[in-house]
């Protein structure tokens, strides 16, 4: 049970530490709600784009070395 309190206290700890370098300890539970789904939409929205365009242009230049100066 030690571990679960540790671990517990842990996340406990580093969603504290969100909350004050993004300020979210001082607004209201809707507004939280409201940043948080911006968040996520951001974090999406870039995941989106390494996948899509970031893995799919290493892909290309492993693919075609020689071509590779093309690209850019």
């Amino acid at each position: 049970m030690d571990l679960i309190k540790k671990f517990r206290e842990s996340i406990s700890h580093w969603y504290l530490r969100y909350q004050v370098s993004t300020e979210l300890y001082m607004v209201e539970p809707w507004e939280k709600v409201v940043m948080h789904v911006i968040f996520a939409v951001v974090f999406g929205l870039f995941w989106y784009f390494n996948y899509s365009v970031i893995v799919h242009a290493i892909a290309h230049i492993r693919d075609c070395p020689s071509q590779a100066y093309q690209m850019l």
